[in-house]
């Protein structure tokens, strides 16, 4: 069975997580990386620690998330790293994004590529006398990258040289848009599928408007997406776990768009069905309030 996890966003959600996790509706936090402080790394690991539950380490507080940047490791305070997290982190291992700094070709960097695997593992070991495994993720298209940097060909090489891939499947489809390619064409043409142990949802589908601006949107999943989930799931053969990036509202409460997405991710991974993951994500939406106050009495009937 393939673990489950989300995103932590350190804003009084402690609570909601910690009701997921008790339910055994999640075993894994993912931790986001750069975009998060020192004070929300600490807030995510104080709960991993109370939770008794592991961390997904994608990136750490001031890691440029970009595996060909000479600046990818070079903001990192490794000192002011807890001495128990290598315990903490999931499987040993930690990721961050496929790509370059701005204007330098991905495909002539390889020697920075090489040379960032070999510090991360160096440092980890330095600290913490143990190895870990470093992999990558597929950028988001949308953002006017190189096509170089996005394309199923430049992320199955960077794939091969990594100890293992992740997939982010909004990245994808909003690649594929970028690369005039179908979405399935894209997961077609991508190699090294069996070295992607890790697999990102998030929902991209805004039909309110309220993020407008926002390219990749990381909502919570549209039902005309759990049919591409389904199908990448069953692509890529080596996943172990799978995680909902899920970060901003749009139709209800943050809590409630959260219990629907992580309950519907559930059904998903345990029965690959469709219409099952349709029915929990229809019944969810009608009849959970926007308090939650009646989820007890709805997971249990589910």
């Amino acid at each position: 069975m393939l673990d489950i996890g989300c995103n932590y966003i350190a804003d009084d959600n402690d609570k909601l997580y910690s009701f997921l996790i008790k339910n055994k509706l999640i075993n894994v936090l993912k931790f986001p990386g750069k975009l998060c402080n020192n004070y929300e790394f600490q807030s995510c690991l104080n709960l991993v620690r109370k939770l008794n539950i592991k961390i997904d380490l994608h990136g750490l507080p001031k890691m440029e998330p970009k595996t060909h940047s000479e600046n990818m490791l070079k903001n990192i305070e490794w000192e002011t790293l807890p001495n128990d997290l290598f315990s903490l982190i999931n499987k040993a291992r930690i990721s961050t994004h496929i790509g370059a700094e701005k204007g330098q070709n991905i495909n002539s960097l390889n020697n920075i590529l090489d040379n960032n695997i070999k510090l991360v593992k160096e440092k980890f070991y330095e600290k913490y006398k143990e190895k870990i495994q470093f992999g990558g993720e597929n950028q988001s298209g949308g953002y006017n990258l190189p096509l170089d940097e996005i394309s199923p060909l430049t992320i199955s090489d960077v794939w091969e040289k990594l100890d293992f891939g992740v997939f982010d499947i909004s990245h994808a489809k909003l690649d594929s848009k970028d690369l005039g390619i179908t979405f399935r064409d894209y997961l077609n043409e991508l190699g090294n599928k069996d070295k992607v142990k890790i697999l990102h949802v998030s929902g991209n589908v805004d039909t309110t408007g309220k993020y407008k601006d926002k390219i990749d949107k990381h909502l919570m999943m549209d039902k005309s997406e759990i049919k591409d989930i389904i199908y990448t799931i069953k692509e890529f053969p080596n996943l172990d776990l799978v995680i909902t990036e899920f970060a901003f509202n749009s139709k209800y409460s943050f809590k409630k768009e959260l219990i629907i997405e992580i309950c519907t991710l559930n059904t998903i991974v345990k029965t690959l069905s469709e219409s099952k993951s349709i029915y929990i994500y229809n019944y969810l939406s009608d009849k959970l309030k926007d308090d939650i106050s009646n989820v007890n009495e709805l997971i249990h009937k589910i």
